[in-house]
Formats: structure tokens, sequence, C-alpha cells
């Protein structure tokens, strides 16, 4: 199985090791997975590079992830929802099996001193979760394969209150990951 995971920081793996990343943890003799997430990359960026990132690594699947950043730029949701629509079906139109995917939680009051001068995280938290449940819906429409990290990753927090996952509160740390990578496996079952 050939998998080419498209997205930003959550995806590249912002502030851990190449090999901490969830990404690189899911490489096995039986499957590929191939990191395309550029930190700061938007949803517009994603479909931007598609056909180069994506059409022609020739995966199976295709995982989605994005749409923080765009929301963080000051756009509403509609804009990702876009992106995410046209993206999907440009999957299809390539042959590639698209996985939407929500990216985890993140906490608008551990963010990096700085960032919240350019933008009010707690919008953005509310607009994030206004796109998931709309990603949620657009998987359901469309019947395709999804990912929902945002609602498994908040299981993994209710059930660890004293652990920190997060590097600044919004990039998680090898620990993160690997319960990202965890969370994968468990939904490749049903694929």
């Amino acid at each position: 199985m050939r998998t080419v995971c498209l997205g930003d920081s959550f995806t590249q793996g912002y502030g851990v090791k190449r090999d901490e990343n969830w990404v690189h943890l899911l490489n096995a003799p039986c499957s590929t997975f191939i990191n395309k997430g550029i930190s700061g990359d938007t949803t517009g960026g994603m479909l931007a590079r598609f056909c180069h990132d994506a059409v022609n690594e020739n995966p199976n699947y295709l995982f989605l992830a994005g749409g923080v950043n765009d929301l963080i730029a000051g756009v509403s949701e509609t804009v990702p929802q876009a992106n995410y629509f046209a993206m999907v079906h440009q999957a299809y139109h390539h042959s590639l099996i698209p996985v939407i995917c929500t990216t985890p939680p993140f906490d608008p009051e551990a963010a990096r001193a700085g960032w919240s001068e350019f933008t009010d995280f707690d919008l953005v938290k509310s607009r994030y979760k206004a796109l998931r449940s709309w990603l949620l819906k657009l998987a359901a429409a469309y019947g395709l394969f999804y990912v929902d990290f945002y609602g498994e990753f908040e299981k993994t927090l209710s059930q660890n209150p004293d652990k920190d996952f997060y590097i600044d509160g919004i990039h998680l740390t090898p620990e993160g990951h690997e319960i990202i990578a965890s969370i994968v496996l468990d939904a490749l079952r049903g694929f």
C-alpha cells in the first residue's frame, strides 16, 4: 500500500525529528507513507501542489489534513471547505482514494508567544470546529474514508489530563505523534 499524506505542519512534523513524525512511524515493510507536509501551508497551497505532490507519487490512498493555517490567516472556514472539496474531486479524477483527516485540537492559551498578536486563536478554534463538522459531513455524504484526529486525540487528552502532548499548544511532541500513528493504524483496519 502506498499513501501520500498531504498537509501542513501537523503532517510535516514541525518541532520533532523526521523519524519521530507520525507519517514516518507508519512506514513498514508492506506499506509506504510519503510525507508531503509543509509547515505553514494552507489548503490553497495543498491544492496548488496537488499534482506534483500527490498525483505524481501514484499512491493508492491520499490523506488530506489541513485548514488551521487558512483560519490563522483570517479566512472563514468556507475557503478550506472549497479547497478540500476540490482536492477530493481531483483525487477521484486521478484514481486516488481520498482520506479526509481532521487535525488534533489545539490549546489557544498555550500557543507560542507572539502568535496571538496577529490572530485570535479562540476564533480560529471556533472556526476549526465548524470546519471539522463540515469535513465529517462531507465524508459521510460521499462515503469517504476519514480519520478524525480531532475527536480521537480529544479522548487521549481527557484520559491523560496531566500529560502535555504539545510543544507549543499547537504542534505535537514525539509522544503525540506516536498517538497519531496509532490512531491511523486503528482507522486503516476499517478501510
